[in-house]
């Protein structure tokens, strides 16, 4: 990196190209967002971009990355604070899962092609870790709930996959069309809450 740009200017610029990134990816979709715009949105040049990313994926799936943790403390609050009935909170926390995916731009713009030219584009072990960390969150969560018995214990890979499945029917939900995608999803949040979270004894 140049040696004019200080600690704090180096993370002044880290923060810019998160911030511009993000504008431009929710605007235009990551693959037709370029290197240039991203650099010019971030008052620097397309060849000091690539002193802080190796790739637009890369910052995109860093992006990406940071919204998933501001997710996590959103959502699986629910779990953990939220008053009432058990059932109905995971029922809750499936909902604000699935209308954060539908809702926030950068998510809800994701398609199928997106997801394929990511995973071609960023290295195996980018897209590895990031699968094992997402991996042992959703054990780390669910497991307390199921040492507590409030959730019915099963596979942490089963678990894993359901999610993954919920993921790639919210990719293909145009498929669906808006109606079939809400009915099926008020179904899908019923039938996993109900067969997940054994009714609450009335005390």
């Amino acid at each position: 990196m140049p040696k004019a740009w200080s600690k704090h200017e180096k993370e002044l610029v880290e923060q810019a190209l998160r911030d511009e990134g993000r504008k431009l990816f929710e605007r235009y979709g990551l693959q037709k967002t370029t290197v240039e715009e991203i650099a010019r949105a971030a008052k620097i040049s397309k060849g000091a971009f690539y002193l802080f990313h190796r790739s637009k994926e890369e910052l995109y799936f860093r992006i990406l990355e940071e919204l998933e943790q501001e997710y996590h403390e959103n959502v699986y609050g629910v779990l953990l604070h939220a008053e009432g009935p058990r059932r109905e909170r995971f029922r809750e926390f499936l909902r604000r899962t699935i209308e954060i995916m539908t809702t926030r731009p950068i998510y809800s713009q994701i398609t199928t092609s997106d997801y394929e030219y990511l995973r071609r584009k960023l290295p195996d072990q980018t897209v590895e870790a990031h699968v094992k960390r997402d991996f042992e969150e959703l054990g780390s969560r669910f497991g307390t709930w199921m040492d507590k018995g409030w959730m019915r214990r099963v596979d942490p890979r089963a678990l894993n996959g359901l999610f993954l499945s919920l993921f790639y029917s919210i990719m293909h939900r145009e498929d669906l069309g808006g109606v079939g995608f809400e009915a099926a999803k008020e179904l899908w949040i019923d039938m996993v809450s109900t067969y997940l979270i054994p009714e609450q004894e009335e005390r």
